[in-house]
């Protein structure tokens, strides 16, 4: 395409310089008759190679318009040639489609004419079979034998299906009657569950009334305690002022009632160490009921329940115990100091 136009754009260059340069020549020539004919061949010469030049290029130019023309015209060629194959494609699946329609059709008129054919042949044989009144009358004996059968086999089915509908019934009233019991049993359960939760909170006031009642034991064991306490105190701060009171200067010349007989002395002696022994024994009972109490007020707590065995029980009673003598026994000797 760039070829062709670059060839028209020569030839009009050429057709442009042509005329010019024969004005130029007849100039020459009237300006110079003696080499006229010098001149005449030369532009003769020149002349025909001219005109041999034009006729090459509108050869060519000709030649490619023509090339122009069939590659347009081949590529119009293509485009029709891929339409024309899309639609026989297109054609070619439409009719292989009614080709398979057409042999299905063909095949449903052969069944048919099959069955037709069957039935036929039955017609014929039937017009060809006798038709006596023995014939007949037999046949009516089967069609009636075989609808006394199908009687039987109904009256059959029929008590069948009575039977199974009774059955059906009797299920329904045993379920029923299972679901009443269950019924039943989920109330007697829901009603010991709720004399379960009563009984529950009776345990639990009893233990706080037991619990209380304890404290309340305990409490009064300690007034005892203190009560019996303070008698040996008041016993031994007797016994003291006695001793003191031996060497006052105030009583001189009286008899020495702790020395002066030694009757009185030992059985003083041996009524305190009675009265001591009978404060141990009740001190050791009050410490293992004191370690009990201990023991169940640590697992009632849940940040002392892991802590709550013997010996912990036992240190800590003991500590109980100990903590009001040893306070009241600095008390007296600061007091006696």
């Amino acid at each position: 395409m760039a070829s062709t136009i670059v060839d028209g754009a020569l030839f009009l260059l050429l057709a442009l310089l042509f005329p010019l340069h024969l004005l130029s020549l007849g100039r020459r020539l009237l300006r110079r008759s003696g080499d006229g004919r010098y001149l005449l061949l030369r532009s003769g010469v020149l002349l025909a190679s001219v005109a041999v030049l034009l006729s090459a290029a509108l050869s060519d130019l000709k030649a490619s318009s023509r090339n122009d023309a069939v590659v347009s015209e081949l590529e119009e060629m293509e485009l029709k040639i891929a339409r024309l194959e899309s639609f026989l494609e297109e054609n070619t699946k439409i009719l292989n489609s009614k080709t398979l329609h057409l042999e299905e059709k063909n095949k449903l008129i052969e069944e048919m004419e099959y069955k037709i054919q069957l039935l036929q042949n039955a017609l014929h044989s039937i017009k060809k079979s006798p038709s006596d009144s023995s014939y007949s009358e037999d046949r009516i004996t089967a069609m009636e034998e075989e609808v006394q059968l199908l009687w039987n086999e109904s009256r059959e089915n029929n008590f069948k299906i009575h039977t199974l509908e009774s059955l059906v019934d009797d299920e329904e009233e045993e379920m029923k009657a299972v679901a009443s019991e269950v019924d039943k049993m989920k109330n007697i359960v829901t009603e010991q569950w709720i004399q379960i939760r009563q009984l529950e909170q009776a345990f639990q006031s009893t233990k706080i009334m037991a619990s209380n009642v304890r404290k309340r034991i305990k409490s009064e064991d300690y007034n005892d305690v203190a009560r019996h306490i303070k008698c040996a105190i008041m016993k031994v701060l007797r016994f003291i002022k006695g001793i003191h009171h031996r060497y006052s200067p105030e009583i001189v010349g009286l008899p020495d009632s702790f020395f002066l007989a030694g009757s009185f002395s030992k059985s003083f002696i041996s009524q305190a160490y009675n009265e001591f022994k009978r404060i141990m024994s009740f001190a050791l009972e009050c410490h293992h009921e004191l370690q009990d109490v201990v023991k169940d007020a640590m697992e009632m707590n849940k940040f002392t329940a892991p802590l709550a065995n013997k010996e912990v029980a036992f240190f800590v009673a003991y500590a109980i115990m100990t903590f009001p003598i040893l306070s009241a026994w600095v008390f007296c000797s600061s007091c006696f100091s």
